[in-house]
């Protein structure tokens, strides 16, 4: 059924074109103007010229954490501003991530930031999607691996300290975890559409992914 609905329900190419691109300001993240136009999606002609603004990210990484002995997925917590100036729950449950590094692949990626905020190592992993969490404001572009991991002594605290990061591991249930999602318990987006992701695909995903492991382990 949903392949009779591709050419609809996808996203697809439409020709644009950057007339002026301007640095507004340079920081951690940089905040860029763009002067474009772009073909109309219905009908001759061109939209534009006009302004654009939008947060240069690029890259991203999240991981799903996934310990199959105790079926549980591990998420953490940390401050965040965004969350603090817009409601009232600024120690945020979200999942690990972070920017890519110029010449890494999101592979590598992905099992470097695990590390570093969960003190754990990636037993196996792989690609399971990527998503545009805001394409309204950002050009973040975060790619999500599922994770095989074992949470036996799950540290307290985590985070590198030339960042500031201030981070607690958690270890969900994977069921719990679902029903704070379901009733609205958490508001980050990639949590969010990381736990429906599992919810309907998750397990088996692991279950394949983990028996890479026993493969290996037979070649060895």
């Amino acid at each position: 059924m949903s392949g009779h609905y591709r050419d609809q329900l996808s996203d697809q190419p439409l020709d644009f074109a950057i007339i002026k691109d301007e640095l507004i300001h340079g920081g951690f993240r940089d905040f860029r103007k763009l002067e474009i136009e772009h073909d109309p999606l219905v009908g001759e002609g061109r939209i534009g010229p006009m302004d654009r603004e939008y947060l240069a990210t690029g890259p991203v990484v999240v991981i799903l954490p996934y310990d199959p002995k105790r079926d549980a997925i591990v998420v953490i917590r940390q401050f965040r501003l965004a969350a603090a100036l817009a409601t009232p729950n600024p120690a945020a449950l979200e999942l690990p991530a972070g920017m890519v590094d110029p010449e890494e692949d999101t592979a590598t990626a992905a099992a470097r930031e695990l590390t570093e905020e969960t003190g754990l190592q990636a037993l196996a992993i792989e690609h399971c999607f990527s998503m545009l969490p805001a394409p309204g404001v950002t050009n973040e572009h975060g790619h999500v691996y599922l994770a095989i991991v074992d949470a036996d002594g799950l540290a307290e605290s985590a985070g590198l300290d030339d960042e500031h990061e201030d981070i607690r591991p958690i270890l969900a249930p994977v069921d719990a975890l679902i029903a704070a999602v379901d009733d609205g318990w958490v508001q980050n987006g990639y949590l969010i559409a990381c736990t429906h992701w599992f919810a309907r695909k998750g397990r088996p995903r692991a279950q394949a992914l983990q028996g890479t492991l026993f493969d290996s382990d037979d070649n060895a």
